[in-house]
């Protein structure tokens, strides 16, 4: 049994800002609380007095951000409504339990919990009320904790069936007719994708695009993300047309917004579309058009910079412009632009400079001090590129980035003449990608074939043929792989890993 909370204990605790003060509003309940525990329940006004005293209490305790003392409360009010027996009100301190334990992140618990509220909301729902929309959220929520817990399969199934009753459901008022049915398709869809069915993904992704395309208005965001979605499931399926359309799909639903409103936020969201977007055509193997939508970014995103004014505002302009500048760097470096990309890089790491106490500038300036090193390797200068990547391992917070910045600083050093660095950075890079290959070939599949290549190079450079030619055999097999899968995009690196076999 859960020891219920006592006034005592919250005395010296420190609250959140709550309007009300949650502490001063807390001074109102406590005494009804503890009149109402000191006597017997004969004397109550009503059977559950006690534990409308305590729901109040509990949402007290988490307006003051104490959700322990919340949740212990949650579950004394459980026991008095297990035993007073009314259905509705003990679906409702189910739903706050639920709510209570996924913000602690507690999901075990959470599941079990919105396993129980499950059943008893679709027995309290009505066809056409806001009791099944109740229900449906009880339902997404499983779905959603069973796939934090890494249980897909279950998620996938759980998915499954929301769509299953949602088709066909009765209107709830005031609701986008058909929308809950969509949010059923895409969930159902990340669930799919979860499992590797991509292709089935893709079908539930283009249903729920094809609704936003229908039914979007006004900012539309969730048609936004469909297509950019569906754009990265055809991408992965190799459908490389379909993949184009659903790419300018995306953008085009911000361009009309923007154009429809030219406020700060639908010229911020377009900003950040075309980005995407520049990204997306970069994966497609449309590389000097990605230039362009780079560019177009940064450009928007200066504009914006330029008209913003509060401090907070400011400070997210210079880090999105920041961000696109990194990747406009990148993708003039692709175009063989050196001089360019080196400005945009050099703008890039100033503004994130201003802002590297911040995990996001940290984050864009490890990028951009990696995408410097690269551009640096190409022009020759590998003292000062094994500097930036070195930076760049210590900037980078994730696996991934670290291994892609240690690839980089590896064939920056080895060319520098630091030949026992360069090995064990360019070790461990081909190790973490290797194994992260195993779990998803699709996505680590060209960044394993990158770094074999600059492993041989290093091998080579060592005088280590064996080890060197080992590393771009694997090299080229996987490369010719990818560019048979997808020419456009991986010719390019192909071909340099041949150069590099003719070298080794």
């Amino acid at each position: 049994m859960i020891k219920p909370v006592r006034r005592g204990e919250t005395w010296h605790r420190p609250a959140r800002t709550g309007h009300p003060d949650p502490v001063k509003m807390l001074g109102y309940v406590w005494p009804v609380v503890e009149e109402l525990r000191g006597k017997p329940r004969e004397e109550w006004p009503a059977p559950d007095a006690l534990a409308d005293a305590l729901t109040e209490l509990a949402e007290y305790f988490e307006e003051a951000g104490w959700d322990d003392f919340a949740l212990r409360t949650h579950h004394e009010v459980l026991e008095f409504r297990r035993e007073l027996g009314d259905p509705a009100k003990l679906r409702v301190v189910l739903t706050s339990l639920r709510d209570n334990l996924k913000r602690q992140e507690r999901y075990e618990e959470a599941l079990v919990v919105v396993q129980e509220e499950l059943p008893l909301a679709l027995r309290l729902a009505v066809p056409g009320e806001r009791s099944t929309g109740i229900a449906n959220t009880a339902r997404y929520w499983i779905t959603n904790f069973l796939g934090r817990l890494g249980r897909h399969a279950e998620a996938a199934e759980n998915a499954r069936e929301a769509v299953a009753e949602l088709d066909g459901q009765e209107l709830v008022p005031h609701s986008l007719p058909g929308y809950d049915l969509a949010h059923a398709w895409l969930e159902y869809a990340h669930r799919l994708a979860a499992i590797g069915e991509y292709d089935q993904a893709a079908e539930f992704t283009a249903l729920n695009a094809a609704f936003w395309r229908d039914h979007g208005s006004g900012r539309n965001i969730n048609g936004h993300s469909a297509f950019e979605e569906l754009c990265l499931l055809q991408l992965r399926l190799g459908r490389f047309g379909d993949a184009r359309v659903s790419a300018d799909e995306a953008v085009a639903v911000l361009r009309k917004h923007a154009d429809e409103e030219g406020d700060r936020q639908s010229l911020d969201d377009l900003a950040g579309g075309v980005h995407n977007h520049g990204n997306r055509l970069h994966d497609l193997g449309f590389f000097a058009e990605a230039v362009e939508a780079a560019q177009e970014s940064a450009d928007r995103y200066r504009a914006l910079l330029a008209g913003a004014e509060r401090r907070a505002v400011v400070m997210r302009a210079e880090l999105r412009l920041a961000a696109a500048l990194v990747s406009l760097g990148s993708r003039l470096h692709d175009e063989g632009r050196l001089g360019e990309s080196l400005a945009a890089n050099d703008e890039a790491i100033a503004l994130a400079t201003k802002h590297d106490e911040r995990e996001i500038g940290s984050k864009e300036l490890a990028r951009a001090f990696n995408s410097r090193a690269s551009l640096l390797i190409t022009r020759g200068e590998y003292p000062e590129a094994a500097e930036a990547a070195a930076k760049s391992i210590d900037l980078y917070q994730t696996a991934d980035g670290k291994a892609m910045a240690r690839n980089t600083f590896a064939l920056a050093a080895a060319r520098a003449g630091s030949l026992d660095a360069a090995l064990p950075a360019s070790s461990q890079a081909v190790a973490h990608y290797r194994e992260q290959h195993a779990r998803d070939p699709y996505e680590y599949g060209y960044l394993l074939a990158d770094a074999l290549t600059d492993h041989a190079v290093v091998r080579s450079l060592r005088s280590e043929r064996a080890e060197a030619e080992a590393a771009i055999t694997e090299s080229l097999a996987r490369n010719e792989e990818l560019a048979a899968f997808h020419p456009a995009r991986y010719q390019r690196e192909l071909d340099h890993a041949r150069s590099v076999a003719a070298r080794v």
